[in-house]
């Protein structure tokens, strides 16, 4: 059994998916158990992304998920496409694990650098970013339209 600050980490599965949707809205994005089993069997079915979770005394404590990125000005990385740890539980080296886990995932697929983004508004993240050796590249604004 995991006790504070230690936690397992590990590819996500079917089971989790609830768990995961809980900790997606803690975040911000409201999510159902449904389309995160749906989004979880698509990435499962892919080489060029991953989500592992913490799990700490049984229990889903947090996830993040990683994945290839291409483009023709620069050469093939790896971006962190989500990483959420339980509001309950931050501060005890689980982030930290699953920004390991992220970086191994890019290492092995031949990835040279690991990314991020992060919402301007969300200051804690941006430090704990930096405290695990991301360095500030740029600022910019993400526009999206529906298709």
């Amino acid at each position: 059994m995991a006790t504070r600050g230690e936690a397992i980490v590990r590819e996500a599965g079917d089971g989790d998916a609830a768990r995961i949707a809980e900790l997606a809205t803690q975040l911000g994005y409201a999510s159902t158990d449904a389309e995160i089993l749906s989004r979880l069997v698509l990435i499962r079915g892919r080489t060029d992304a991953s989500v592992f979770v913490a799990e700490q005394q049984g229990d889903v404590c947090g996830w993040i998920m990683v994945m290839s990125t291409f483009s023709l000005t620069g050469p093939a990385g790896a971006e962190i496409a989500g990483l959420v740890v339980d509001e309950a539980v931050r501060g005890q080296g689980i982030g930290k694990r699953l920004a390991i886990a992220a970086a191994d995932w890019a290492r092995a697929q031949g990835r040279a650098e690991l990314r991020v983004r992060s919402n301007t508004i969300r200051e804690s993240a941006h430090r704990f970013y930096e405290r695990e050796g991301f360095s500030r590249i740029k600022t910019q604004v993400l526009f999206g339209k529906p298709v």
